[in-house]
């Protein structure tokens, strides 16, 4: 059943060329990844951009190991760090549409080793999903993590040598739970950025989710995402033997040279970055929030995908985009997606310092105007649109090279347009009618909002 899954997979992937970027967008985007691998001292680079089921641009550029002068390809596994709380949220989900477990279960159900200082069995008051939204008021990491924060800092202060920087084991991690207390009091209105973002809330997430499935995580993520995706380049880094991956540097500007850094070994926190993946594996991921095929929905519904973009379960939104960082010392990537335009994009780095926001806004800018479906002209929105529920309508009709409404009073008002979908109608002082136009799942015009009411376009 599962290759029988692949293969519809696989073939929705291919069913459909994609429309293909102009030859100034390839050359601009081209440019632009040269510039910012320079800009940020980036050893290698692999990226790969996505329209609905197609990767319509891929370049990797430099080297995954400089000394040995491996060439980045987009094929060749970077360490993806804390893009992997994208795919524990997944799991958890998968799990929740099989019923077994509840967003809304307490975590000391899976965990009876974390109590959060209650003396009830089972009642910590911390929720799946507020693991999974970081809205649990966690520190970052647990103080088990002492040694793993030190490596670091010896290393940055001081370029002491290590072969890994280890943080806590899992052992070490369950042993810390009795101990463990939130931080701040749940659901605690923070900003974004000031959120109190948990790795070792995922991990929780994570060994939750491994003892409701009754399965190892990185077997259950294997058999029930990767294999599904045809994502055959990724793993995790507790693995053995492990298959080699890209080099992590850090830029010394004092020097002016690449220093590699100590590789990464997860340990505990395997939960909450502890995955590898290839540039086309991860388009092969991207294309799967696109996709509304009966071979997508087995591995999890499009509602449910929707609702962790929504609800920010794994992800993390920037409206119109969706997307999720990694970072420790030695790499960066990013993994961004628009479910509206189809779009999406994701780049690797085996280096320490990348601003994502720029080359994102850069992509945006050369992606959007391709791919943005072109509003619609005038004479498209005319029609009979009656209210939803109710006995009465509105005509809107065109003419003379303009647009008309007979709201509210029975006579023609002229329509100014407000925005490609909006509209001003009838007006008074500072005071106008506002229309709203909007499309369906296909990207016809469905129906409108006017006066906080639904009005349905009528067929024909």
């Amino acid at each position: 059943m599962r290759i029988f899954i692949l293969f519809l997979f696989m073939a929705a992937v291919l069913q459909s060329p994609a429309q293909s970027l102009p030859d100034s967008v390839v050359r601009k985007l081209e440019t632009g990844i040269s510039g910012f691998r320079d800009r940020y001292h980036t050893p290698g680079i692999a990226v790969a951009i996505i329209h609905g089921n197609d990767v319509i641009f891929s370049r990797a550029l430099g080297f995954a190991d400089q000394e040995k002068k491996i060439p980045a390809t987009v094929d060749y596994r970077f360490p993806v760090l804390s893009v992997s709380k994208v795919f524990t949220a997944t799991m958890a989900m998968q799990l929740r549409e099989r019923g077994k477990l509840s967003l809304e279960d307490d975590v000391s159900r899976y965990l009876p080793e974390f109590t959060n200082g209650s003396s009830r069995k089972g009642k910590s008051g911390i929720s799946i999903l507020q693991l999974a939204t970081h809205t649990a008021g966690f520190a970052r990491n647990t103080h088990e993590d002492l040694l793993f924060a030190k490596q670091i800092d010896d290393w940055l202060l001081k370029r002491r040598s290590f072969a890994y920087l280890t943080p806590a084991t899992k052992e070490e991690l369950l042993k810390s739970l009795p101990g463990i207390r939130t931080e701040y009091a749940p659901y605690k209105l923070v900003s974004y950025g000031d959120r109190l973002y948990s790795n070792l809330g995922y991990a929780m997430l994570g060994i939750s989710a491994e003892r409701a499935a009754g399965m190892e995580y990185a077997s259950f993520i294997r058999k029930n995402i990767f294999e599904p995706l045809g994502m055959n380049s990724s793993g995790f880094d507790n693995e053995r033997p492990l298959p080699a991956l890209a080099k992590g540097y850090f830029w010394d500007d004092s020097l002016r040279v690449f220093l590699p850094t100590p590789a990464f070994q997860s340990n505990g926190a395997l939960y909450a970055g502890g995955m590898y993946a290839s540039a086309n594996d991860f388009a092969r991921f991207i294309s799967f929030q696109f996709d509304t095929t009966a071979a997508a929905a087995k591995i999890l519904s499009s509602a449910s995908r929707s609702m962790m973009a929504s609800f920010r379960i794994g992800w993390k939104p920037e409206y119109p985009y969706v997307l999720h960082e990694g970072a420790m010392l030695g790499y960066r990537c990013v993994v961004v997606y628009n479910p509206e335009v189809k779009i999406g994009w994701v780049i690797l780095t085996n280096t320490s310092e990348f601003e994502f926001g720029r080359i994102n806004r850069y992509f945006s800018e050369l992606l959007l105007p391709v791919y943005s479906l072109p509003a619609p002209g005038l004479q498209d929105f005319a029609g009979t649109y009656r209210l939803e529920g109710g006995a009465d309508s509105i005509r809107i009709s065109f003419r003379d090279g303009k647009l008309y409404s007979d709201y509210p009073y029975g006579q023609d008002y002229p329509l100014t347009r407000d925005g490609n979908y909006n509209f001003k109608g009838a007006s008074r002082g500072a005071y106008s009618v506002g229309y709203e136009f909007r499309l369906d799942i296909h990207g016809r015009l469905s129906y409108l909002n006017l006066g906080q009411l639904k009005w349905i376009r009528s067929p024909g």
